[in-house]
């Protein structure tokens, strides 16, 4: 329902790259069910942890694009703020979960939900709460 309603494009935008990067954002998005672990899964991530780091930080191109493919300046400039922003989110985001991923010498999320380094950080993160 969501695609095959009206789109509303501006006059001057890039009409190709207008239409694909939403697809693109959205289909990233899909693309982190294929990292959780199920008993009917039929193959194992062993890196799992560094495709997560990796998949989150193509979401800042998308952004990044979508902006661009507006050809308006305001949304472009907007585009480069949110894309900072996310960068520096992102940079806070990767050494928290590190953190587990050193104490348990391992870059598989099955692997770190099952050990105690998660609920080693239960504990600030319950002080800060």
């Amino acid at each position: 329902k969501l695609f095959l309603k009206e789109t509303i494009k501006p006059q001057h935008s890039n009409n190709i790259m207008f239409t694909i990067v939403p697809v693109l954002g959205f289909s990233l998005a899909l693309m982190f069910w294929g990292m959780m672990s199920s008993k009917y899964i039929s193959y194992y991530l062993l890196f799992s942890l560094l495709l997560f780091f990796c998949m989150t930080s193509l979401n800042v191109y998308v952004i990044l694009l979508s902006g661009w493919a507006s050809n308006s300046m305001y949304a472009f400039l907007g585009a480069l703020r949110a894309s900072a922003q996310t960068i520096s989110y992102e940079i806070s985001m990767i050494v928290i979960l590190l953190f587990p991923a050193f104490l348990q010498w391992t870059f598989s999320w099955d692997s770190m939900f099952k050990g105690y380094g998660v609920m080693i950080l239960m504990v600030p993160v319950g002080v800060a709460w």
